[in-house]
């Protein structure tokens, strides 16, 4: 028997079959459910937080009766008016939630930098910290330059006599290498990265954040990024959502690595980027549950967390920080990427021996870091109305204390001497390590190494190593 017709055209319409061939390929509704139009405006208007059928009437611009025929399956299709107000109201609410979490359009020309604060971390709750510490013995390196006058000598400090195009460059290398999508003999990937995040299987597609802790100006993420976008953009398979997530106290710091990142980023919308000030070595990382990658169940996806620039060697207790605060960033499989400090056999030739020494010629770059040491007790001084007093800089070496827990490392401890009040207040730790028992130490810890890859100074000193860990 000949399949009917149905004329859809009017006078000399277009004739459409609409026999069984037509039947099989639409899905069958049973009676009482709603056609799947209306079923995905339901479940989109549910994760928008519409749960009430008045809810959802309110956000159609329809009475409550219209919802309930929506759901039992009465009216199956929207009319022309009724779905251009829902494509709308539903584009309304997708524009206030982007402003509201500070999701980047890529429009650089609005000259907005959205940035996240977590509780404790702010300028003014720093300040308050700072004035309840500063009659400890212990400070530490947050305070340094998490305001304006020292993020400028932080950046002053960099600029001088610290081989940075040297330390940019060996990033630069350490990426290219750890994001190779080409094969071993055995068949794995040649980039550690690269086999984590799946970048050479087309049927792999997990989220990626890229976690810097600590960033500074960003100068070396954003030298990672480079890389590992350029990876991206000719592997086989991308990930399904990308974001790059600097967390630092430092405000000012923050806003030049985020505004930097953000131009690069720009040219590939795949990625997002999201700044947080926040305070990870003491404070309780709110923003680690704000990251994709920890809200969607069925794609945990694989985070890369960065420590670049001796961070690490500069907090105050290594192992609390790797049990308590890495591990709670860090989840099985997921990769951790430090950058530290190489202990130098003498001593005397690392570059921060000089400092330990009394009687020497200062130089401009040891100037800086002194004025980077004491910016912020000066600064103190003048908000409270004190008088300025008398202090002394003195870096000296410690080794086998609880300043130097993991085996073999030793720390340049950086002291203000307040000579007018007759104490020692630490503002600094600086310390080198040895990579055999830090690596046995890591492991210990329930991190397996990947890779390790020394780094020359313009003397062929090795004095910097990066580590790329993976979380057991």
């Amino acid at each position: 028997m000949d399949a009917p017709i149905r004329n859809t055209g009017g006078r000399g319409g277009k004739i459409v079959s609409t026999g069984p061939k037509d039947a099989e390929d639409r899905p069958k509704r049973q009676r009482g459910e709603p056609s799947q139009l209306v079923e995905l405006f339901l479940h989109v208007a549910e994760r928008l937080g519409y749960t009430t059928d008045r809810a959802v009437a309110e956000l159609a611009e329809v009475t409550v009766e219209n919802v309930a025929n929506w759901k039992t399956g009465q009216v199956q299709e929207f009319k022309t008016g009724k779905l251009k107000t829902i494509k709308a109201r539903i584009g309304r609410e997708l524009d206030r939630l982007r402003a509201e979490t500070g999701a980047s359009t890529g429009n650089l020309e609005l000259g907005l930098c959205p940035l996240e604060i977590e509780r404790g971390a702010s300028p003014a709750d720093l300040q308050r910290q700072f004035r309840d510490h500063v009659s400890y013995d212990y400070l530490g390196h947050r305070f340094l330059y998490y305001e304006p006058m020292g993020a400028l000598a932080w950046e002053n400090l960099i600029r001088r006599g610290y081989d940075q195009d040297r330390w940019v460059s060996a990033v630069e290398a350490c990426t290219q290498a750890w994001v190779d999508t080409r094969r071993n003999n055995d068949g794995s990937y040649k980039g550690p990265i690269a086999d984590a995040i799946g970048l050479g299987r087309r049927s792999t597609r997990h989220a990626l954040d890229v976690i810097s802790l600590g960033p500074g100006e960003g100068t070396k993420e954003l030298a990672m990024l480079k890389g590992l976008t350029t990876a991206l953009q000719s592997a086989d398979s991308r990930p399904s959502s990308l974001v790059y997530a600097p967390v630092d106290v430092s405000v000012p710091l923050l806003l030049l690595a985020a505004t930097s990142a953000r131009e690069l980023l720009a040219q590939d919308r795949l990625w997002r980027l999201k700044a947080y000030c926040a305070d990870f070595e003491e404070g309780q990382l709110l923003f680690a549950d704000r990251l994709p990658t920890a809200l969607d169940p069925e794609d945990p996806g694989v985070r890369l967390i960065l420590m670049l620039g001796n961070t690490f060697g500069n907090i105050r207790d290594e192992e609390g920080f790797v049990r308590q605060r890495l591990g709670k960033l860090a989840r099985s499989g997921d990769l951790v990427w430090f950058e530290l400090g190489l202990r130098l056999d003498p001593l005397e030739n690392d570059p921060l021996f000089r400092m330990t020494q009394a009687s020497r010629d200062e130089t401009a770059a040891e100037a800086n870091r002194r004025l980077l040491l004491e910016g912020p007790y000066r600064r103190w001084e003048t908000a409270t109305g004190r008088p300025p007093s008398e202090i002394e800089t003195k870096v000296w070496l410690r080794e086998d204390d609880d300043s130097c827990r993991v085996p073999g490392s030793v720390n340049f401890c950086h002291d203000l001497i307040l000579k007018s009040e007759r104490r020692v207040c630490t503002m600094l730790y600086s310390r080198r390590y040895r990579l055999e028992p830090l690596s046995r130490w890591f492991e210990g810890l329930g991190y397996e190494v990947l890779r390790i890859q020394k780094v020359e100074d313009t003397r062929d000193r090795s004095r910097v190593a990066h580590l790329l860990l993976r979380k057991r």
